[in-house]
């Protein structure tokens, strides 16, 4: 918002008109002056006014009332009314009519200042929410999930058709794979965009404490204890997230319940239910199908959810879309860092489309940050992403029973020596390439080498 805002002053006094334009002049406004409430009321379209300045006592209509009719056209619009009465029910009457402030007469300078000034201020925090509205909303435009395999497509079409209805939505999909951003997609696409979009992670709060903090407390329900809304009542008017829902208490599943059908929620210890308009996106990485079968999820509450399913498939099944996702990822982590524009080299793609990605596209990301970090001109190379890819294995279930007949230290021995004998071949048995790469010095890896009695290859 500019500091110059546009305000629209009515008073039948001439002489007070012109006073006030000084002023606000002064203040470096844009005014746009009128004694007369119809003409004011007919050139309000077209101004497009921040703000309005009107006089109580007037011909026609009375400033609140003025005011009242002003607001029909722009509800937020601030306005002061101006008085030249002592009288205090004028002030109240103005304030519970929608005042943003009222001023006597004659005008205090400083006091009007001061009024404009809180006036710039909020108009400046709103240009901020809107732009920051519009910021996430362009950042979570579908444009944004990356890829262009037939998997994916599957899921644009029913993530194009979720967007335009009111229903919950249930997102599945391995851990790493995007359900957040999904999540987000659907909130920043569809008409609740201007709501607010809360996220709530069901496997991260303990589940005595996970009611309250979803349907929120009254005070004194213990001792010290304040009133809090909950988080069904901070996401009405926009959407709530609740991700690994399948970590949720069947107890808490029958409230969840409850709030899916009556749409309302019953803070803790409130003597009354509170309607809310939210919309519920459910995601979680479980098979709900099995953990209802296992009783461990209420089938009532998986057809309530279940209304648009949206599944996301691993990256193991788009390998088409790695390439894309990487150069993607190259593309922000350069910036970020203030690197050159960088690329990626064919060795490094065909080496990152085998891998297995069981951490999906987070681990992927996190593959390509590190390569950008480490890797030297402006291109990515087999080595910088090879590198970034080295894994710590857990042993299988019999690796573990045969471990287990030996001692403990000939086990870890052995799962070490497997450690260092992959971290070398991937660094084509160069010693201090693979003590840079395992974070460890080169006389770490020279003495484990002899002591686990590695046999070095020579080129």
């Amino acid at each position: 918002m500019a500091v110059a805002p546009k305000i629209i002053s009515i008073d039948d006094d001439i002489n007070s008109l012109k006073s006030l334009e000084e002023l606000l002049h002064f203040r470096k406004c844009k005014v746009h002056s009128y004694i007369s409430t119809l003409d004011a009321l007919n050139a309000f379209d077209e101004v497009k006014a921040d703000a309005a300045i009107v006089d109580y006592f007037m011909p026609n209509m009375s400033g609140v009332e003025l005011m009242k009719k002003l607001h029909e056209k722009s509800p937020d619009l601030p306005v002061i009314i101006l008085t030249g009465s002592q009288d205090v029910k004028i002030a109240v009457e103005a304030l519970k009519g929608g005042a943003f402030h009222y001023l006597l007469k004659p005008i205090q300078a400083d006091e009007l200042f001061s009024t404009i000034d809180k006036i710039i201020d909020q108009l400046n925090l709103k240009e901020e929410n809107r732009r920051l509205k519009n910021e996430l909303a362009g950042k979570y435009g579908f444009e944004n999930i990356i890829g262009g395999s037939p998997a994916l497509s599957d899921l644009f079409k029913m993530l194009s058709k979720a967007v335009k209805t009111r229903s919950t939505i249930l997102i599945t999909g391995e851990s790493g794979t995007g359900k957040e951003l999904v999540a987000k997609a659907v909130h920043y696409n569809s008409s609740r965009k201007d709501g607010p979009f809360i996220k709530v992670n069901c496997a991260a709060i303990p589940e005595t404490m996970l009611e309250a903090e979803l349907f929120g407390i009254e005070k004194n329900v213990a001792t010290g204890v304040d009133q809090r809304p909950g988080k069904f009542e901070l996401s009405d008017g926009g959407s709530i997230f609740l991700d690994e829902i399948g970590d949720m208490s069947t107890t808490t599943q029958a409230k969840l319940l409850r709030v899916l059908q009556e749409r309302e929620v019953e803070r803790i210890g409130a003597a009354a239910p509170k309607q809310v308009d939210m919309r519920v996106i459910a995601a979680t990485n479980m098979n709900l199908a099995k953990a209802v079968e296992e009783k461990n999820f209420r089938q009532d509450l998986l057809y309530r959810l279940n209304v648009f399913h949206l599944h996301i498939p691993p990256l193991s099944q788009r390998r088409e879309d790695i390439e894309l996702l990487a150069e993607h990822f190259i593309d922000i982590y350069s910036r970020e860092n203030g690197l050159p524009e960088k690329s990626i080299d064919d060795k490094a793609i065909d080496y990152l489309v085998k891998q297995p990605w069981p951490g999906n596209i987070r681990e992927l990301e996190n593959v390509i940050e590190r390569a950008v970090a480490v890797s030297e001109g402006d291109k990515i190379l087999i080595e910088d992403v090879r590198g970034s890819t080295y894994r710590f294995s857990v042993p299988a279930a019999g690796d573990a029973d045969t471990a287990s007949k030996g001692s403990m230290e000939s086990a870890v021995a052995d799962f070490e020596r497997k450690l260092l004998l992959r971290a070398l071949e991937e660094n084509d048995w160069k010693q201090n390439k693979t003590a840079e790469k395992l974070g460890i010095s080169e006389r770490s890896i020279w003495y484990k080498i002899k002591k686990l009695g590695i046999e070095i290859k020579k080129e």
